[in-house]
């Protein structure tokens, strides 16, 4: 049976309205940083994700998970430091607040082989790792083109652009972002913590991480109007 689309992004703002209502009233008992992780979950749309996948499954069966909730959820694995599937199926079934964001009911989450499942689908294709060739190559070795220096020649000082010089400037500082974007996908993501043995899955996660990353560029408005919705009722 094809995945049954949970609705529009509104259907799931409601979700996450209602259930957090329920079992999150009083808003001020988690913390702040949690809340910045609810309100850009709240607001991140991958309804997208179900139509992209709609083909993915079969016509038959059971119905499976619907792709955007399982996507959210890995999301919500690498985000919350959880960097073993396993220890998030298990978390997903005691931490209401994880279900809740993912867009599950609590109590009726995936387990772990479910989101394996999920990542081969998304994956689309038969082979689990890959190979970076050229048809091309400049150099017979298994490492590719080698350039050796002369130590005396101390590139670092006489280099190009000079230093000093405005060309200069512009390409220290597109290095020193993108020193910044790497700690994060290493660092604060735990890229690196993922326990994976092929490289389907490694760029599974970095993907997802780049997505995390893109997300945590958004400016959040100083008070929160998800607070506000569940307030109104509580």
């Amino acid at each position: 049976m094809l995945p049954i689309n949970c609705g529009s992004h509104a259907d799931y703002q409601n979700f996450v309205v209602t259930n957090l209502r329920k079992y999150y009233p009083n808003p001020n008992t988690l913390a702040r940083s949690t809340w910045d992780i609810i309100e850009w979950f709240w607001n991140l749309d991958l309804s997208f994700t179900d139509t992209f996948m709609a083909d993915k499954y079969s016509k038959f069966g059971p119905a499976p998970r619907t792709p955007s909730c399982m996507q959210r959820s890995y999301l919500l694995s690498i985000d919350f430091k959880v960097t073993s599937l396993t220890e998030w199926a298990v978390q997903l079934k005691m931490n209401p607040l994880y279900a809740i964001l993912s867009g599950f009911e609590v109590g009726n989450t995936p387990g772990v082989g479910t989101f394996y499942d999920f990542l081969n689908r998304l994956w689309d294709s038969d082979d689990g790792c890959i190979s970076c060739t050229c048809e091309n190559p400049c150099s017979n070795a298994k490492y590719g083109r080698t350039i050796h220096l002369v130590l005396k020649d101390n590139p670092r000082l006489f280099n190009n652009p000079p230093r000093s010089s405005k060309k200069w400037k512009l390409e220290y500082n597109a290095r020193t972002s993108a020193e910044r974007s790497n700690k994060r996908e290493k660092l604060d993501f735990k890229l690196e913590d993922g326990r994976h043995r092929s490289t389907k899955m490694w760029y599974c996660r970095l993907y997802h991480i780049l997505m995390l990353q893109h997300l945590d560029a958004w400016d959040l408005p100083p008070e929160s109007p998800l607070k506000k919705l569940i307030l109104d009722v509580a």
